[in-house]
């Protein structure tokens, strides 16, 4: 993690003030646990209300906690004048999804200033992979004004 150049270095304020806004997370109750460097964990607590017809975290909402976690990444590294949007992402599924938690964790593996390229893996209460993403992230230049504020 040495290797990553910080651009920003109130990253983990943005990242989190970042997060907050999104209610994508909120709705479906996945909560940002830490923000360093190159580097996201957030994590889903597991409920009816994020599950597929067999009781599964449906596929979709893994996904999406994937995808922002590598979004989240890449913002960690990103300039203060940048934001973040993904424009490819693939995921593999390796296990359904079973106990209390699933836990989101994801890497930069390149940053760079236009386009940042990430890694995330979902998990288990014990520790098994449920699902992969590898993504592209691309860095937008933020409208002049816009910040990450839910109340607007």
């Amino acid at each position: 993690m040495s290797d990553y150049v910080i651009r920003d270095p109130d990253f983990e304020a943005r990242v989190r003030a970042s997060f907050d806004a999104q209610g994508a997370m909120a709705l479906m109750g996945i909560r940002l646990v830490s923000a360093v460097p190159g580097a996201i964990e957030m994590v889903l607590d597991i409920s009816e209300k994020v599950s597929q017809q067999q009781g599964f975290v449906h596929g979709g909402v893994v996904t999406a906690g994937l995808d922002s976690a590598c979004g989240f990444a890449a913002l960690t590294l990103a300039a203060p004048s940048v934001e973040v949007l993904t424009i490819e992402f693939k995921t593999s599924f390796f296990a359904p999804s079973k106990g209390q938690h699933l836990t989101f964790r994801s890497t930069v593996l390149k940053s760079g200033r236009r386009v940042s390229y990430c890694e995330a893996g979902a998990f288990s209460d014990d520790g098994r992979l449920v699902a992969k993403m590898s993504t592209s992230i691309a860095m937008v230049d933020m409208p002049n004004g816009w910040t990450p504020d839910k109340t607007k």
